[in-house]
C-alpha cells in the first residue's frame, strides 16, 4: 500500500471523527438553545445529515489538497534541463 492509500485512510478515519462530533456540536446546541424540558426530542436525521456534511467537506479538501502535492511533486511533469528551451 503506497503513501497516498495511507494518506487517503487517515483522512477518511479523521473525516468519522468529525463527522461525529460535528453532529454531537450541532444537536447539543439544537437542545441548549431551542429545546424545553417537557417537550419531545427532536428528530436526529437533520443534525446527522450535518455532521456527514461536516466530515465530507474536510475528506474532500484533505484529498484536493493531496493531489495537489502530488501533481506538484511528480516528475513526469517536469521538462528535463535539456529540454526547456
Amino acid at each position: 500500500m503506497g503513501d497516498r492509500e495511507k494518506k487517503l485512510i487517515e483522512y477518511g478515519v479523521e473525516a468519522l471523527i468529525i463527522a461525529w462530533l460535528g453532529y454531537l456540536f450541532l444537536y447539543q446546541n439544537y437542545l441548549l438553545h431551542k429545546w424545553h424540558r417537557g417537550l419531545p426530542l427532536p428528530d436526529k436525521v437533520p443534525f446527522i445529515l450535518g455532521g456527514i456534511v461536516m466530515g465530507l467537506a474536510f475528506f474532500i479538501y484533505e484529498a484536493w489538497k493531496l493531489e495537489k502535492n502530488a501533481s506538484k511533486n511528480n516528475p513526469e511533469d517536469v521538462l528535463p534541463a535539456e529540454l526547456e528551451t
